[in-house]
């Protein structure tokens, strides 16, 4: 199986550095840029499918690299980024100044903190290896592109290279770029990681 991971294009809410996770908020001008660049990217690679969440900036994103193909569109909420509840779309700065609820919990342990109204990492875990069992169900012959978020990529490829959830930060994902990934007989091989295609 061959995997091509795509982290959605940039929105306002990255160029703010606000807590995003569930809110659906659309890809900005540079965002659309970015999409289009992947498209181009993968213009030669011929996709059983491409997968993306029920978010928008995820949608579009997949939506503008299916353009001109015969390729069909899989929505998988299950990849959704991790829900912050009472703090999406706010900044840490805010957070902290405010001594919002549970942040400075969160801060010394987000392992095990509750983000208030949010989901728990616990739970994102678990759903992130949900979706990752539904996945190794399809053809391993497959060639899929999935188009996702920065802590659901980044988690799904700790698992695949069966590391602590934790250690999914090792595996920053750029936008507008791509990361291969080869699953052959149980073993990860990562083609190219943050591959821009520019020299």
């Amino acid at each position: 199986m061959r995997l091509y991971l795509v982290r959605h294009g940039q929105t306002e809410a990255n160029v703010n550095g606000v807590f995003c996770g569930s809110s659906d908020v659309a890809l900005t001008a540079l965002g659309v840029s970015q999409a289009q660049h992947v498209a181009r990217q993968l213009a030669s690679v011929a996709l059983d499918a491409i997968i993306h969440t029920n978010l928008v900036r995820s949608r579009v994103t997949a939506e503008i690299i299916a353009h001109g193909r015969d390729t069909e569109l899989q929505q998988q909420p299950l990849l959704q980024e991790m829900g912050f509840g009472d703090w999406e779309l706010r900044h840490h700065t805010e957070l902290q100044a405010s001594q919002a609820e549970g942040y400075d919990l969160w801060c010394q342990d987000w392992q095990v903190a509750q983000v208030p109204q949010g989901e728990s990492f616990t739970a994102f875990t678990q759903r992130i290896r949900l979706a990752m069992r539904q996945l190794y169900l399809m053809p391993p012959e497959s060639r899929l592109a999935i188009v996702a978020h920065q802590g659901s990529l980044s988690l799904m490829l700790a698992m695949m290279f069966k590391l602590a959830p934790a250690d999914m930060w090792r595996f920053p994902f750029k936008q507008g770029c791509v990361c291969e990934i080869e699953l052959t007989n149980g073993s990860c091989v990562i083609q190219r990681l943050n591959d821009s295609g520019i020299l």
